[in-house]
C-alpha cells in the first residue's frame, strides 16, 4: 500500500494539512502570548514533529531525507522541531537480498560471483537510499557494496510531487512565505537529496577527498573500485576500525585522544576554511578511527560546497566586518552572500548584531569552550530565525557539520582547548586577509576606516532630497499594503476551509455517516459565512483607501 503513488501523495498532504490547521486553531485561542502559551507552543511544535517522524519511518523514502534536511535548517524553523527531527535515523528494514542481488547483477550486467568471491546475504546497514554488503573480491581484498534500494527513485519522484504540492500550499496559505522563501528551499532540498540518488556523484566526491587529504598519514579515505561503481552500486575498500566515538576502542589500541582530536579538528577545518567542498554530515557513524589512531572519513553522498566568491565574502565578513566594527560592510557581506531576504530592517537587524558582538566581547574567550560556542550557535539560530534572514543550503550545512563536528570533538576529548585548536586558523585568515595578496591587515584598517568618511556626504544628500511627506507617504503605502494582505490570506484561508468542509460533507453523505456530515456541513456553513463577510470588509476598507487616495492627490 505505502509504495501506491496516490496513497504516499495523499497521506503527505494531509499531514500537512493537519499541520496547518493545528497552528490555526492554536493561534485562533491564544491572542495572548505569556510563558504559558510558549510551553504550549513547543509542546504542539514536538507533537507535529513526533508525528512528521512517525509518518516518515512508516512511508520510508524521501520524508526520511526531507526531515534529516530541515534538521539543518536552524535558521528556519525552532529548536524544539529540530531536536525531533535530529532524532530521525536514517535505518529502514532491509529489502530481501534477493531483490538487491537482482539490481547489483542489472548493473553488473552478470552475475554477482563474476567478480565476487562471497557476498553477505544480511545488509549491515539498511537505509532510505541505499544498503551496504560486505563482500570479498577474487583476490581476497576485503570490499563494502553499497546497492540502491529498488525503485527508490520511483518513490522519491512520488514524494517530491507531492512536496512541490505542499510548498505551493505553504507559499500561499501559510506566514512563512513572509520570513522564507519557499522556492527556493524546495529547490534546494531537491537538488541536495537528488544527488545522494546518484552514486557517480558520491565517487565524485570520494575522489575529491582523497585528493585533498593525499599527504596527510594521519587523515584516511577509503579506497574506491571505479570499474564495479555505478550509478546505483559502490564499491569501496573495506575498513576496519570503530566509530569515532568509541572510547573503549580508543583506551583498547592506546590511542591519544587529544591528538586523535586535533586531527579531526585539522581535517574539518582544512574543508571550510577555504573555498572547496566539505563534509556536510561528520557524525559519529561517518567519522571512523583505524587502530594506528588514523581519522577515516566514509560516506560522501551529502556534500556541501563553498565557492571561491562565498568565501572570500564570508572571511570579509567575519574579519573585517566584525573586527573592524564596519556594519555598512557586514551587510555588504551578507548580500552578497544572499542571506538577507528584500524585506530586511537593516536598522534593527544592525541593533541585535551589535548587543550580540558587545555580549560576547564581554565575557572571557578563555573559557571558550564546547558549550559557549554551542551558545553562540544557538543564539545565532535565533536571530536568523527571527529576522528576515535565509541561508543558502551551503552554509546551513555547514552550520550543522560544526554543530556535529563540536559533539564528536568533545566526546573524543571531553577537555578539548578551542582556543589553542583555534590559533593557527585566525592566523592565517589574518595574513591572507587582503583583496590583492598584497595589502596586509594594518594598511587594510586604514583603507576600511575612511570608507565611512567617504559616504556621509552622499548618504547626508540622500536624506535631504527625500521630502517629509514621501517618507510619510511610503510608511503609510507599506501599512496598506500589510492590511491588504492580511484581508487576502483570511479570504484564501476561509475559502480553503469551505472547499473543504464542503467535499467532506459530500462523502460523508455519500457513505452515509450522519454524524460526520452534520459536522463537515456545520463548517462548510460558518466558512461560507465567514468569506461572505471578509469580502464584504474588504471592499470597504478599499473604497476607503480610495477615498483617501483621492483626497490626497487633490490636496496636492
Amino acid at each position: 500500500m505505502k509504495n501506491l503513488s496516490i496513497y504516499r501523495i495523499s497521506v503527505i498532504i494531509t499531514m500537512f494539512i493537519k499541520f496547518v490547521f493545528k497552528i490555526y486553531w492554536f493561534n485562533k485561542r491564544n491572542r495572548t502570548w505569556d510563558a504559558n502559551t510558549q510551553e504550549k507552543w513547543k509542546q504542539l511544535l514536538k507533537g507535529i514533529a513526533e508525528e512528521y517522524r512517525e509518518k516518515a519511518i512508516h512511508l520510508e523514502g524521501l520524508l526520511i531525507k526531507v526531515g534529516q534536511f530541515l534538521s539543518t535548517r536552524a535558521d528556519i524553523f525552532p529548536e524544539v522541531f529540530l531536536k525531533e527531527m535530529d532524532e530521525l535515523v536514517d535505518r529502514v528494514p532491509p529489502v530481501p537480498f534477493t531483490i538487491s542481488k537482482q539490481v547489483l547483477e542489472n548493473e553488473w550486467g552478470r552475475t554477482y560471483d563474476h567478480y565476487l568471491k562471497d557476498l553477505s546475504t544480511s545488509p549491515i546497514a539498511s537505509a532510505s537510499v541505499g544498503e551496504v554488503y560486505k563482500g570479498t573480491l577474487h583476490n581476497g581484498e576485503k570490499v563494502a557494496i553499497k546497492i540502491q534500494r529498488h525503485n527508490i527513485k520511483k518513490i522519491f519522484k512520488t514524494d517530491f510531487k507531492a512536496l512541490r504540492i505542499v510548498a505551493w500550499m505553504t507559499k500561499r496559505f501559510t506566514k512563512i512565505a513572509k520570513t522564507t522563501d519557499i522556492n527556493v528551499l524546495y529547490h534546494e532540498m531537491v537538488h541536495i537529496i537528488g544527488n545522494e540518488l546518484n552514486f557517480s556523484k558520491e565517487l565524485q566526491n570520494a575522489h575529491y577527498f582523497q585528493r585533498k587529504f593525499q599527504q596527510h598519514d594521519d587523515i584516511y579515505v577509503p579506497s574506491y573500485y571505479d570499474d564495479l561503481s555505478t550509478q546505483h552500486v559502490l564499491v569501496m575498500e573495506w575498513i576496519e576500525g570503530a566509530k569515532i566515538t568509541d572510547t573503549s576502542y580508543l583506551d583498547r589500541h592506546n590511542i591519544n585522544r587529544k591528538q586523535l582530536a586535533e586531527r579531526l579538528f585539522k581535517a574539518f577545518v582544512e574543508q571550510t576554511i577555504d573555498e572547496g567542498k566539505f563534509h556536510a554530515d561528520p557524525h559519529s557513524g561517518n567519522l571512523f578511527v583505524n587502530e594506528h589512531g588514523h581519522v577515516v572519513l566514509i560516506d560522501f553522498g551529502m556534500v556541501g560546497e563553498l565557492r571561491n566568491q562565498d568565501a572570500y565574502h564570508f572571511k570579509k565578513l567575519i574579519i573585517e566586518g566584525f573586527v573592524l566594527d564596519d556594519y555598512d560592510l557586514i551587510f555588504e557581506q551578507l548580500e552578497a552572500l544572499n542571506f538577507l531576504l528584500p524585506n530586511t530592517d537593516k536598522r534593527k537587524l544592525e541593533s541585535i548584531l551589535r548587543n550580540a558582538v558587545d555580549f560576547y566581547l564581554e565575557e572571557d574567550l578563555r573559557r571558550l569552550d564546547r558549550h559557549m560556542i554551542e551558545q553562540i550557535l544557538r543564539d545565532i539560530q535565533i536571530l536568523v530565525r527571527e529576522q528576515p534572514i535565509q541561508l543558502p543550503a551551503e552554509f546551513a550545512f555547514l552550520g550543522r557539520a560544526i554543530s556535529s563536528c563540536l559533539g564528536v570533538l568533545s566526546i573524543v576529548d571531553p577537555d578539548v582547548d578551542f582556543i589553542e585548536l583555534g590559533k593557527p586558523v585566525v592566523q592565517e585568515w589574518l595574513e591572507n586577509i587582503d583583496d590583492n595578496n598584497t595589502d596586509k591587515l594594518p594598511f587594510h584598517v586604514l583603507k576600511e576606516s575612511a570608507k565611512p568618511m567617504l559616504s556621509i556626504p552622499r548618504n547626508l544628500n540622500r536624506w535631504l532630497e527625500s521630502p517629509k511627506y514621501q517618507r510619510h507617504w511610503d510608511q503609510q503605502k507599506q501599512a496598506q499594503r500589510y492590511t491588504h494582505h492580511t484581508y487576502l490570506v483570511k479570504m484564501i484561508t476561509t475559502i480553503l476551509i469551505f472547499l473543504m468542509s464542503f467535499t467532506f460533507t459530500f462523502i460523508a453523505i455519500l457513505l452515509e455517516q450522519k454524524l460526520f456530515a452534520f459536522i463537515t456541513g456545520s463548517i462548510t456553513v460558518i466558512s461560507s459565512l465567514s468569506v461572505a463577510l471578509t469580502m464584504r470588509y474588504h471592499k470597504k476598507w478599499i473604497k476607503q483607501i480610495s477615498n483617501l487616495s483621492t483626497n490626497l492627490k487633490e490636496r496636492g
